[in-house]
Formats: structure tokens, C-alpha cells, sequence
């Protein structure tokens, strides 16, 4: 039979490697986030078209990527999304990343923001989850 106090230092344990796996994904989210935005910018400069053009979809994708998420998405924004709107955005802004690697013929790219994502997506829901009980 279990001590209260091996019991609680038992939750504390796992609170704690919980917390760890937790910041651990949102590491590879943020690496995820700014692979995402790269593979914009990587995508307009190797466009089969004349470097003006290049240069200019090469620098506005990844600002436009920046600037959207700054202005509805970012944590620190009062004026942030939320609910189905926030999910639809975050939908489109992903999937934008994503399209850009697959078109810069960067598969692997895809499939690691994808995975990400999700285990982010994951770690997310769990962490809120948990902060509900």
C-alpha cells in the first residue's frame, strides 16, 4: 500500500515528464512553424519565371505568412481568432506551408510540418485537458 506521500511524489513525477513532453512538442511546432514559412520563401525564389518575379514572391510569401499570423493567430494578440474561425485559419495557414514544400518538390518537408502539427495539435488538446480536471 502506497504512502499519500510516494503517492503525490508519483503525480508530481509525472506532472513534471508531462511538462517536458509537452514543451518538447511545442519545440518542434515553433521549428515546424518556421519550416512552414522557409518553404514559402524557398518556393517563390525557385519559380520557373524571371528573377524579378522570383524575388518578389520569394520575399511577400513568407511576410504575407508572417504578417497573417501576427495579426490572427499570435498568443500575445488581443484580437487573436478563436473558436471555428481560429480552426479554419490555422487550416489554411498549414496547409499554405504545406503546399509550398510539395510544390518545391520537398515531400519529406511536408510530411515532417504535417507530423508536427498534429503532435502539436495533440500536445495542445492534452495540456487544456488537463488544466480542465
Amino acid at each position: 500500500m502506497m504512502l499519500s506521500s510516494e503517492s503525490s511524489a508519483l503525480a508530481r513525477h509525472g506532472e513534471a515528464r508531462m511538462n517536458v513532453l509537452y514543451w518538447t512538442a511545442m519545440l518542434f511546432l515553433f521549428l515546424a512553424e518556421l519550416a512552414a514559412v522557409a518553404a514559402t520563401a524557398y518556393w517563390g525564389f525557385t519559380l520557373a519565371a524571371g528573377w524579378p518575379v522570383r524575388i518578389l514572391v520569394g520575399s511577400a510569401a513568407p511576410t504575407g505568412m508572417i504578417f497573417l499570423w501576427g495579426r490572427f493567430a499570435a498568443a500575445n494578440n488581443a484580437d487573436a481568432l478563436t473558436g471555428l474561425p481560429r480552426v479554419l485559419f490555422e487550416t489554411a495557414w498549414w496547409g499554405a506551408g504545406i503546399v509550398a514544400f510539395v510544390a518545391a518538390g520537398l515531400l519529406p518537408g511536408a510530411i515532417g510540418v504535417a507530423v508536427a502539427r498534429v503532435t502539436g495539435l495533440g500536445a495542445q488538446r492534452g495540456k487544456a485537458h488537463a488544466a480542465r480536471r
